[in-house]
């Protein structure tokens, strides 16, 4: 049975103070802008899941430490009890022995899971007092202690791994140390139901090194001047062992000498193939760097056929987005959230729709604070120069997204901003009827004061086109003739680009106004 991450709790760890994840137990995609931490969630999980004290002192605790955090110290009372404690807790589900069962959490409820505690070093006490009293601005990062253990207080170690994972960083694929990570990391998993395989592999391999110092270099080192007894030899030490020399080939090519895209898609896979079995959790961090379109069509199709095996996916892709399912989304923003917003309530119709459509502009979509949607390129063509005639400024210096959307698709967008809380703007022909096609259509919105809907409410002015040439009759005629209606119903994207073009103010229709003043309050 495969284990299964069912929260994860962070707590004075890079960007987070207090952060709480509840993850899906297939797959997650976490979207949000840069900086946000979302590639943090995921080198949280993979060093608690390690065990590795090694990956701490690699990375230096100062580098881990929520800064926020120090900060409020030096500005408190500078005394060993108020410094602060850094936490990573991974609450698991599986099938587990007894030593990871317990109440070793911060929610002191028993439970099976594994933890990471980074806090002051007690038996450093007097030092660290002293320290803090001479330098004001002093923070005693080396006497903090680190400590992997599990809900038990048993030690968890490398040696005692429960959880297995792999991370597939695209940033760094191409690294020597990215690549033989992976390779040795898969090649433990792969065996490690068989440790008497692993033990015969290093004595054979041990062996092989041998024969070869002893009879392949024996002419080399016969020719080398005797007297200070120098001669030629493999390396020795930890480090110059089986697993650092292994390479997993395709078609007798070693993945290091694939490129970068190439390597993204086969390390993938490869951890796909039997994850579940030898690998729990897969970390992949941005997948879409360095892939092709057609390549990353094929990769999302891979990981989204994945029966077995939790997936954690970070991504600014809105095909990755959804293709794996819109309802797989864990939205990350910069405010100082408690947690991801979910996506995981969506309609299962709403989530296969998004699946099935065109993947442009959702994540800009979700991401969006404040969002204008228009229901065609005409009008969204025409958006920017209405919103600089109204206002004097541009949607992005007020942080407006203007989208694009088809009016049947309205209701899809603002089911998605009733869970994350966005402000959106909804511009919309009324087609001859407003009170049934924008009032009554979106009644199930009307009570959220974060949706509006705008529309003409005079049923002659029944299309955009229609409303825009009443309201710049001597310009449509410029540019359209004298049936410029007829023009702009048959050519709607010439006609708006020649409008656009036009070096011409525009009279901007009234109902357009109403909204971009709402959606800038």
């Amino acid at each position: 049975m495969s284990i299964v991450i069912e929260k994860i709790r962070l707590q004075n760890y890079k960007r987070f103070l207090d952060y709480t994840v509840i993850p899906n137990p297939g797959i997650n995609i976490l979207i949000g802008d840069n900086e946000v931490g979302k590639s943090s969630i995921l080198e949280a999980i993979d060093i608690v899941a390690s065990g590795n004290l090694r990956r701490i002192e690699a990375i230096g605790i100062d580098k881990l430490l929520n800064i926020e955090a120090v900060k409020q110290f030096g500005m408190g009372v500078r005394n060993i009890e108020n410094l602060p404690i850094m936490r990573i807790e991974l609450y698991l589900a599986g099938q587990f022995d007894h030593t990871m069962n317990g109440k070793n959490n911060t929610d002191r409820r028993i439970c099976d899971g594994v933890r990471l505690v980074c806090e002051p070093n007690i038996d450093y006490a007097a030092e660290i007092r002293a320290a803090l009293e001479a330098n004001s601005d002093y923070f005693p990062y080396d006497y903090y202690s680190v400590r992997f253990s599990t809900f038990a207080d048993e030690p968890y170690t490398g040696y005692k791994k429960k959880l297995r994972s792999i991370i597939i960083d695209s940033a760094r694929m191409s690294t020597e140390f990215a690549t033989s990570d992976f390779v040795r990391r898969m090649y433990l998993q792969y065996t490690e139901s068989n440790e008497k395989e692993r033990i015969i592999h290093k004595s054979q391999y041990r062996q092989m090194r041998t024969t070869f110092q002893m009879e392949s270099l024996q002419g080399l080192n016969g020719r080398v001047p005797g007297e200070k007894n120098y001669k030629f030899g493999l390396k020795s030490g930890s480090s110059m062992d089986l697993e650092s020399d292994l390479m997993i080939y395709e078609d007798e090519i070693g993945i290091d000498s694939k490129g970068t895209g190439k390597q993204v898609f086969i390390k993938t896979d490869f951890a796909l193939e039997r994850s579940g079995e030898n690998v729990d959790v897969i970390l992949i961090e941005e997948p879409e760097n360095h892939l092709s379109p057609v390549n990353l069509r094929r990769l999302v199709q891979r990981v989204a056929s994945a029966k077995e095996g939790q997936l954690f996916v970070t991504t600014h892709s809105s095909m990755i987005s959804t293709r794996l399912e819109i309802n797989n989304l864990l939205i990350m923003y910069q405010e100082s959230a408690k947690s991801p917003i979910m996506l995981s309530d969506l309609s299962e119709d709403t989530a296969r729709y998004f699946a099935k459509t065109p993947p442009a502009s959702i994540v800009e979509y979700v991401l969006a604070r404040k969002a204008l949607l228009v229901e065609g390129p005409a009008e969204y063509m025409l958006m920017e120069k209405f919103y600089q005639a109204c206002t004097g400024a541009t949607p992005e210096e007020d942080e407006v997204h203007v989208i694009d959307v088809r009016g049947l698709s309205f209701k899809r967008y603002l089911e998605i901003s009733k869970l994350t809380g966005s402000k959106v703007a909804v511009i919309t022909d009324n087609d001859s009827d407003y009170q049934k096609n924008c009032i009554e259509k979106y009644a199930g919105f009307a009570g959220n004061r974060n949706i509006r809907v705008f529309f003409d409410n005079d049923n002659t002015m029944r299309t955009f086109e229609i409303v825009l040439e009443a309201c710049n009759k001597a310009v449509c005629f410029e540019l359209f003739g004298q049936d410029a209606v007829a023009f702009m119903l048959n050519n709607k994207t010439e006609a708006a680009f020649r409008l656009l073009m036009k070096d011409k103010a525009l009279t901007v229709p009234d109902y357009i106004k109403r909204a971009i003043a709402w959606i800038r309050q």
